[in-house]
This record gives structure tokens, C-alpha cells and sequence, in this order.
């Protein structure tokens, strides 16, 4: 998820923290509206470049989180700053995941709908949106986002970078690292999860399935 794109951060320590960060500030930095449409699973990488979106609509029954913090840190730090510090804290403390309705309710996303009527509600948004001047979109875009930079969105996330990239060294990271060397990715990822009887060893309601043995599985729009 990312892997294969250029670099195009300074190297050294913590560069894929920063290279992650920075690609999705570029979706946040874009002129249009980015707008996420997701379903199903939602989950680490997934969940980043939702929340790098500048709307997000859900299915009631998706499910998001970063399940990667049970054995990492993750690469952009934005929980505390959409989800509010408690529920932020469960989260990186735990890796549970929160379904669409508890997404919305939380201020992740802007709203949820029944899976089968989420393609024409996002689409009915675009519309609305393509309504009004182009020039007047771009310019109330920055509106919101100066001000949460001028709260320290942007600067908080880039420092937030030094952490993942400390967590790299950790024993957690080298246990997980050589569980996939010997039991491939999936294994490493049942067993992961099978203490907390969640995503691939539990049976969460969900509106889709993670068939690609990668937990960052979004469906955008």
C-alpha cells in the first residue's frame, strides 16, 4: 500500500513516515475536493488516506482502525485530532476498530449510509459541490484547512513521524517482522489478532471482505 511509489522525502531514519505523511498532505494540499467513499474494511493505510480526504462518506457497517498499532506505530499520527483524545487513546491502545455509524458520530466521517445507497449519496454530494464556482470551492477548501493548520494539524503530524520511526526498532516490530519471515504475512496477521478474536479471526459485521491478505484495503471515490 505505497510501497511501490518513489521517494521522494529526504532519506535516512523515518523516511517512510515522512514519505506516507507527506503523500497524503498532498491529497489535503490539492485545489479540487478529494472526497473518500468507504466500505468494507478500512484499515491502517486504508484509514490514513481516507482521513486525507477532504469529506468521508460511510457504510454503516464499515469498518475502520489501524489494527497495526498491536504491533507498531503508525506512520501518520491524525487519531487525536478527528476522533478526540479518549477515543484516540482506545484506539492506539488497543487497535480496535469503530464501525461507519461510530465514525461519523465521532467526527471521522461526515456521514453513513446503507452500503447499497452509498454510491448515490457520495455522487449526490459531488454534484451539490460542482454547483458552485470552481474558484469559490478552492478557495473555501483552504478556509477549514488554514485554520486547523494554524491549530497545528500540519506540524503535529510531521512530528509525529519521529515516533514510527523509533517503533521500527522496538522487539515488537522485530517478533512481528520475523513471524512473517516464517509464516508468511497472513499468518503473522492471524496471529496478531487471534488474542483480540477481531478482523480476520473474528466476524465483525462488515460490507465487504479483505481478500488480498493486507489489511489496507479502502474503496475511494
Amino acid at each position: 500500500a505505497g510501497h511501490e511509489y518513489p521517494y521522494y522525502t529526504p532519506g535516512g531514519e523515518g523516511q517512510w513516515p515522512r514519505h506516507v505523511t507527506e503523500g497524503w498532505m498532498s491529497i489535503w494540499d490539492l485545489a479540487k475536493p478529494v472526497i473518500a467513499q468507504v466500505h468494507g474494511y478500512c484499515l491502517a493505510g486504508g484509514s490514513e488516506l481516507a482521513t486525507g480526504c477532504d469529506l468521508v462518506y460511510v457504510a454503516e457497517d464499515a469498518s475502520m482502525g489501524y489494527p497495526a498499532v498491536r504491533f507498531g506505530v503508525p506512520d501518520m499520527h491524525f487519531h487525536a485530532w478527528f476522533l478526540g483524545m479518549r477515543r484516540a487513546m482506545q484506539m492506539m491502545l488497543t487497535g480496535d476498530s469503530i464501525t461507519g455509524l461510530e465514525a461519523v458520530e465521532l467526527g471521522w466521517a461526515n456521514a453513513a449510509f446503507p452500503a447499497e445507497d452509498l454510491d448515490e449519496a457520495v455522487l449526490d454530494v459531488a454534484r451539490r459541490i460542482c454547483g458552485i464556482p470552481t474558484e469559490i470551492v478552492q478557495l473555501n477548501k483552504r478556509v477549514v484547512h488554514r485554520q486547523m493548520e494554524h491549530m497545528g494539524l500540519r506540524t503535529g503530524l510531521r512530528a509525529g513521524t519521529e515516533l514510527c520511526a523509533l517503533g521500527v526498532h522496538t522487539e515488537a516490530m522485530a517478533e512481528f517482522l520475523s513471524t512473517i519471515r516464517s509464516d508468511g504475512l497472513t499468518g503473522a496477521l492471524q496471529q496478531r489478532d487471534e488474542p483480540f478474536g477481531d478482523y480476520r479471526t473474528g466476524h465483525e459485521p462488515s460490507g465487504g471482505q479483505d481478500a488480498s491478505g493486507d489489511e489496507d484495503t479502502p474503496v475511494t471515490a
